[in-house]
């Protein structure tokens, strides 16, 4: 068993095999409650009371423990696996807490769920539904992007929770980051503490706010697709993007293969074709399908990690490049 795929995990997708390659397949779109099941995520987390042991005196019987009341240790309930120790001001975000974010969107017909399910025992959580009430995006003939809302979260206070769009290329089912700008990223990132669940309330209703920003990307997107790159500097990109001035890496070859052969490449050795949308692309589809040591690495890094990152960078470069040369 994976390091992020462990022995109390589960996950479901609907219809087809998402991206990352796991879970159960389902034939149609589960309720609420179905998913916490099928997902396996209808446990609790609790925070425990922290406590030191002071000695006694040399030879003499222990003394009584002294509490820590600026601490508290996050345990899964149903295991009773101590994820973490936090301050006391955490806030935890139960999964049927994070679950309810999206009953009302799944009832009234906006959202349908697509996948949900957990890693590292429990430690990160995510929920991925499939947004009705906005429309799907051509980039390019034939490269659909369609608008998906995720809520990711984590229980070892390893990250905040995340709450908004994710494009997806339907193509190759990549993960294409949204929210870059720090504007942005007020509107999907909620810290475990102080009205957390007000918060999540309030992103929630912002929903139409996002759908406006998520056409604003698709327009980013088109122009990447019409400007052409070269092989000079896609190369310089690539290198830009890693942080590395090493020639002809191992990484830097198989990104251009995924430019040429990928999954959403160019299908053709003609590097004339090659717009910054196919160089993005290339980097996004790497590190989604090759990056890392199996399928559940690459789902943690692109939803709880440097994966996630590593797709903003690449984002912002191309974007600054296209945009200034316009």
């Amino acid at each position: 068993m994976s390091h992020e795929l462990m022995q109390n995990d589960n996950m479901f997708s609907v219809r087809e095999t998402p991206w990352h390659g796991l879970g159960v397949i389902l034939p149609e779109a589960p309720s609420i409650d179905e998913a916490l099941k099928i997902s396996n995520l209808d446990w609790q987390v609790r925070g425990l009371p922290l406590y030191a042991q002071q000695p006694g005196k040399k030879g003499a019987v222990v003394r009584s423990k002294i509490a820590i009341p600026t601490h508290q240790a996050i345990q899964r309930e149903d295991t009773e696996e101590i994820f973490t120790v936090v301050s006391s001001r955490y806030e935890i975000l139960q999964n049927t807490e994070a679950f309810e974010v999206f009953r009302p969107l799944v009832e009234d017909g906006q959202i349908e769920l697509e996948t949900a399910g957990s890693l590292q025992n429990g430690r990160k959580v995510w929920i991925l539904a499939k947004v009705s009430g906005v429309r799907d995006a051509e980039v390019m003939e034939g490269d659909v992007i369609k608008p998906y809302v995720l809520l990711s979260n984590s229980h070892d206070a390893s990250q905040a929770v995340r709450f908004g769009f994710t494009p997806i290329r339907v193509v190759c089912w990549n993960t294409l980051t949204f929210a870059t700008e720090s504007e942005e990223s007020k509107l999907v990132r909620v810290y475990h503490r102080g009205n957390l669940k007000d918060n999540l309330d309030a992103l929630r209703e912002s929903l139409d706010l996002a759908s406006g920003r998520f056409v604003a990307r698709i327009d980013k997107y088109q122009k990447m697709a019409k400007m052409p790159i070269n092989k000079k500097d896609f190369q310089k990109y690539v290198r830009q993007v890693l942080s590395t001035d090493i020639e002809e890496s191992a990484r830097e070859k198989q990104i251009f293969d995924m430019l040429l052969n990928g999954k959403g490449g160019l299908g053709t050795d003609d590097f004339s074709k090659a717009s910054w949308w196919h160089a993005y692309n290339a980097i996004n589809e790497w590190a989604l399908y090759q990056r890392g040591r199996s399928a559940e690495n690459r789902l943690a890094s692109a939803w709880f990690g440097d994966g996630y990152t590593l797709d903003v960078k690449a984002f912002q470069i191309a974007d600054d490049f296209v945009s200034k040369a316009a």
